[in-house]
């Protein structure tokens, strides 16, 4: 049943009655003027009760946001707009990479739909990928995981002369013959995680021969040249 409902206001003027006749000149003339009186709304009296003001403007409220719908009260989580707060300071505003991969079709590759979905949540063990089940919602790491699955707008364009333009080359002399006395063949290197640095072992009795910065995360393990001369180490920022 559709019960229809009808806000009226009491009679805006009200004479007010006159004051008493009492001596010395209090109370006497002519009736006061008519007083303003505040609208009363209510609902129609129902068993001679009325409803309060601050019900009819609860009702109203609620209905409003019943006709808004779901979809206005809960939006759509903004997956741009949660890499920029939680994930942009590692991968880079640009999704190119920083202190942590790039985040982008090409470099994810199999690592998709729930695969990806369960990383973001649970974070990668033994490195700086934190898990964000605990400060973003399922709703949210869905978001931002379709972000980060989705082609770029404008693809980079990298070319070999932008390449030559970032290098940068050291005072460094080589030696001319190892400053040690171990096998230049057995030489191993140890990548230390989440500290950006490389130490040298020696490969028979793991004694450490030197120890050097590198750029942020280093990924895919140092390679040698085939003489073992040379090492060559990338990281995730794109330098080698």
């Amino acid at each position: 049943m559709i019960r229809r409902t009808v806000l009226y206001e009491t009679l805006p003027y009200q004479l007010a009655p006159p004051l008493p006749l009492v001596g010395r000149g209090w109370g006497w003339g002519a009736p006061r003027a008519a007083v303003r009186q505040p609208p009363s709304l209510s609902f129609p009296p129902k068993g001679g009760r009325e409803t309060p003001l601050r019900h009819v403007l609860t009702a109203g409220l609620y209905a409003a946001v019943l006709a808004l719908g779901p979809t206005a009260a809960l939006a759509n989580p903004d997956g741009a707009a949660i890499y920029a707060d939680h994930c942009a300071s590692c991968h880079a505003p640009t999704r190119f990479g920083g202190t942590g991969p790039a985040l982008i079709p090409e470099s994810l590759g199999r690592l998709k739909g729930e695969k990806l979905t369960v990383l973001i949540a649970k974070g990668r063990t033994a490195t700086q990928m934190p898990a964000f089940a605990a400060s973003l919602s399922p709703e949210e790491i869905a978001a931002v995981a379709d972000y980060v699955a989705s082609p770029l707008t404008t693809q980079p364009v990298w070319t070999e002369d932008d390449i030559a333009a970032t290098r940068v080359m050291t005072d460094y002399t080589a030696a001319p013959a190892p400053t040690f006395t171990g096998d230049p063949m057995n030489i191993t290197l140890v990548v230390e995680t989440g500290d950006h640095h490389v130490s040298v072992l020696d490969g028979d009795t793991f004694t450490v021969l030197d120890r050097f910065a590198t750029p942020f995360a280093v990924h895919g393990g140092p390679k040698f040249s085939p003489d073992g001369r040379f090492v060559f180490i990338m990281s995730r920022d794109g330098w080698v």
